[in-house]
């Protein structure tokens, strides 16, 4: 006999008062763990999921505009062949700094939104998920090295920089997680706050 025919036994040999206050009990049950849950998964995202992903994905459009940025300054100054002219020399070389600029100020962007990150991973880890912490982690870790190695006055000589990998501003499987994570939590409360008799189409 399994568990639910059990249950079913029981309740019809004690009558149907115990069955109605059985299932009122379970009822109840249910419904409060439903509630920590959904409490739970707002928390997650309005205090760190949600922030994570408004930075995260602004840093993405960033780099693409940055690569787009790349792609243009090597068409236009590196692939063409300018006139070795003074003027035109000096009028290209000057709109070549001003791409390199541009492309940096937008870099500097992804660091202030970095900063921003780390502020809300001190704040909210928390309510992290034990599988993100590995790749949040690294993003620490590279934060840190950014500050000290590049944004620093601590430069470690190039071979122990090769021997320790190159500094990532952010990693795009941490920019996927994040994404991942917001829209999978997402759906889950919109499952949690489906009313019970509501089918799914």
């Amino acid at each position: 006999m399994s568990g639910e025919e059990m249950v079913r036994y029981v309740m019809s040999f004690l009558g149907g008062g115990f069955a109605v206050a059985v299932g009122n009990w379970l009822h109840s049950t249910v419904s409060a763990r439903k509630q920590r849950e959904v409490d739970h998964l707002t928390a997650q995202l309005q205090t760190f999921y949600g922030p994570l992903y408004f930075f995260t994905l602004q840093n993405e459009k960033l780099f693409e505009l940055c690569g787009k940025l790349d792609a243009a300054y090597t068409n236009e100054f590196v692939s063409k062949d300018w006139s070795q002219d003074e003027h035109t020399q000096a009028a290209v070389s000057k709109d070549a700094e001003t791409t390199i600029e541009l492309s940096n100020e937008y870099v500097r962007r992804v660091v202030a939104n970095n900063e921003r990150v780390m502020d809300i991973l001190e704040k909210g880890w928390h309510v992290v998920d034990s599988d993100d912490v590995e790749e949040l982690a690294k993003f620490q870790v590279d934060f840190t090295r950014f500050k000290t190695e590049a944004d620093g006055r601590l430069k470690a000589p190039h071979r122990i920089y090769k021997a320790l990998g190159n500094v990532s501003y952010m990693r795009p499987t941490m920019i996927e997680l994040v994404k991942q994570k917001v829209h999978a939590k997402e759906a889950r409360l919109r499952e949690l706050r489906r009313p019970w008799w509501q089918c799914e189409g």
